[in-house]
């Protein structure tokens, strides 16, 4: 065996790799790359809003953006601007707060008053129920309801009178 066979018999390509080796062909057309690079692209918002991805709605994601849209009836207190939409938006995404651990424990919740979503939450925290429960009286009270609407009439013909 010659030198030149101990290298060639040591080296990677082989005789006849030029037979074997084939270039992979593009067979798809320019407009399906396109065509499939505007789905990806509608997978996603876009470079401009760092590639959010496109949110599958289940049901208690569903749950948790009807509550954010029903904000306004959770604290009658303050005002929020009327939603421009009724559709659900496509793209978001839903994150956890993480406490800070500078922060102390008074403001967190433990363990056990943490759930899964906001809707469950609600349900557990006492305070709200109890504040629902006290707005939501009035209402069913078709007696009380009657009442009030009748003070509301005669404090209205006062402020009319004073005028």
């Amino acid at each position: 065996m010659s030198s030149a066979d101990a290298l060639l018999s040591q080296c990677v390509l082989k005789p006849g790799f030029q037979k074997n080796y084939k270039v992979p062909v593009n067979d798809k057309s320019s407009k399906i790359i396109k065509r499939d690079k505007k789905r990806q692209e509608a997978k996603t918002k876009g470079k401009n809003w760092f590639d959010l991805p496109a949110t599958k709605l289940t049901d208690s994601v569903r749950h948790d953006l009807d509550l954010i849209r029903m904000r306004s009836a959770l604290d009658t207190k303050r005002f929020y601007k009327k939603n421009e939409t009724e559709a659900y938006p496509k793209y978001f995404q839903i994150g956890t707060v993480v406490d800070s651990p500078y922060e102390g424990k008074t403001g967190r919740l433990i363990n056990k008053e943490r759930k899964r979503t906001m809707v469950d939450e609600l349900l557990a925290d006492v305070k709200f129920k109890h504040s629902t429960k006290k707005r939501n009286r009035n209402r069913s009270n078709p007696k009380l309801t009657a009442k009030i609407k009748r003070d509301n009439k005669k404090m209205k013909n006062l402020k009319k009178k004073k005028k």
